[in-house]
């Protein structure tokens, strides 16, 4: 569904640096515009991250209700999966087989070469990387009974018809109401009949946009930094480094032709999901406990598949994508995408005028820091060993060499070539985060700073973002601000905490 009206259809500014393969010469930056937001479109992928990375948020905010022990139970809270073989193992204890978002295992049968592969590597072959276990596997979806379990479904079917609860599709929220003691009071929004409306609040405002609308939406309101807030003549109420901190992982496509492929295939089950997936979370120093990267390996069988992922999903130029099916026409194909999980290059958002119709000016940053494109060679020359086992010997593997004349001038192999070559064909993981950052805009409760009865839950609140897909994490931010909104509102827990003061 990129690219469809149920998209926001962002696309990053060109930095003229990175994605110069690609047809917007930037990083389309795709969301969902619909309920459930970026759950109704994304790959589904379930992955927790590592508990080193709460551990971090936790020191980073001291507030030791961030770490591990502590998030676990609310990922567990909106959990129902249906694995029998997690279930009976070491990992079950780490998993809810009765909330709300079902999730279950792939299990492909014919997946086994490319596993033992990266084993011959020396990584290990686990069942679950939700305990922080590095290693390959067949990942966990938000999926169930072949149905997605975007957090609509999952969360707000069950209690549609609840008095308690309003709806509003197709609705802009353009600004925050505060009153002159710096409480938000009430929003402003326009409906999809270009209705002006005032919605007023009794306790509190929880903005809960994303990444890249949250900060548009606080900055419009006159949270932001100072002086950029000044330039589009919006008045200051606290100043705060809204927008900054921008954080995603990226990295860059690598294909191997692999063997060829039976005349005939039965058609794709679409209650499945469609292309093998294979993760790999693997750390270069084999003491560490949380991955340096990740890499996703996508199965195609299918040349209208691999044509699709080229030019529509990573939307590279035509006539790469051309190369790549004539080159792989008639075998399997198998794409790797390591991306840096830890990167050091920060990016930031930015208004671009003041009417909310506008879209933000996003700055990715990507590879900013020299460091992150020196790791991602590293990770590349780490993962294309694999063209050296023995699975990849028996089909006659081969590693796609992509005619890139920007990267003509070195040679092919050498650091410098996969420099440039991450550069020009970056891919960007969708996973946008930080940008309204615990520590620096919210505090450990998720309350913005300098203003009252205004909360922020959603991905913008990271402030690192986690090793893997966020989808599962952000779901757990949920869950976790539920319980502390609850806390916050309720008059005989703030009785009881008067009563300890005395």
């Amino acid at each position: 569904m990129k690219n469809s009206h149920v998209d926001w259809n962002y696309t990053s500014v060109n930095d003229n640096y990175t994605s110069q393969y690609a047809k917007s010469r930037a990083v389309e930056m795709t969301r969902g515009k619909m309920l459930g937001g970026s759950s109704s479109l994304n790959f589904m992928v379930y992955v927790r991250g590592n508990p080193h990375d709460f551990d971090v948020w936790a020191d980073t905010v001291k507030d030791k209700n961030w770490k591990y022990k502590k998030v676990l139970p609310y990922f567990k809270k909106s959990e129902r999966l249906t694995d029998s073989s997690i279930q009976s193992s070491y990992y079950g204890a780490y998993h809810n087989y009765k909330g709300y978002m079902g999730v279950q295992r792939q299990y492909h049968p014919d997946v086994d070469g490319y596993m033992q592969a990266y084993k011959e590597l020396g990584n290990k072959i686990v069942i679950d990387t939700s305990t922080g276990d590095l290693g390959y596997t067949q990942p966990l979806f938000t999926i169930s009974d072949g149905t997605r379990q975007s957090t609509s479904y999952a969360f707000l079917s069950p209690i549609k018809d609840r008095i308690n609860l309003h709806v509003w599709k197709n609705t802009l929220v353009t600004k925050i109401i505060f009153d002159a003691n710096h409480n938000a009071v009430a929003i402003e929004a326009l409906t999809s009949d270009n209705r002006k409306v005032t919605v007023k609040a009794r306790r509190e405002i929880i903005v809960s946009a994303g990444s890249i609308n949250t900060p548009q939406l606080l900055m419009l309101s006159g949270i932001g930094p100072k002086k950029h807030l000044q330039e589009m003549n919006i008045p200051v109420i606290s100043d705060l480094p809204v927008g900054e901190n921008f954080q995603d992982h990226q990295g860059a496509l690598l294909a191997f032709k692999m063997g060829k492929l039976p005349s005939s295939q039965p058609p794709p089950n679409p209650h499945q999901f469609p292309i093998p997936l294979i993760i790999g979370y693997a750390a270069l120093n084999k003491t560490q406990n949380y991955p340096d990267y990740q890499n996703l390996n996508h199965i195609i069988r299918d040349p209208a598949t691999l044509l699709g992922f080229c030019t529509f999903t990573f939307g590279f130029e035509d006539a790469l994508c051309r190369q790549l099916n004539e080159t792989c026409e008639g075998h399997e194909v198998l794409l790797a995408v390591p991306n840096t999980m830890h990167p050091k290059s920060r990016g930031k958002i930015l208004l671009k005028s003041k009417d909310p119709k506008d879209y933000p000016l996003i700055h990715g940053g990507y590879y900013s820091n020299p460091d992150d494109l020196e790791n991602e060679v590293t990770y590349i020359e780490d993962v294309i060993r694999v063209i050296n086992t023995t699975y990849f010997k028996e089909v006659n593997a081969e590693l796609v060499r992509f005619d890139l004349p920007a990267c003509a001038g070195y040679e092919w192999g050498s650091r410098e070539y996969w420099k440039c070559y991450s550069r020009e064909l970056l891919i960007t993981i969708y996973h946008y985060t930080g940008t309204c950052a615990m520590g620096s805009v919210v505090d450990s409760r998720l309350r913005v700073n300098g203003v009252r009865r205004l909360r922020v839950v959603d991905a913008s609140v990271m402030p690192f973002i986690t090793s893997g897909n966020i989808n599962a994490p952000t779901i757990m931010i949920g869950e976790k601000a539920a319980d502390m909104i609850k806390e916050d509102n309720n008059i005989f827990s703030f009785l009881k905490h008067i009563l300890n003061i005395f």
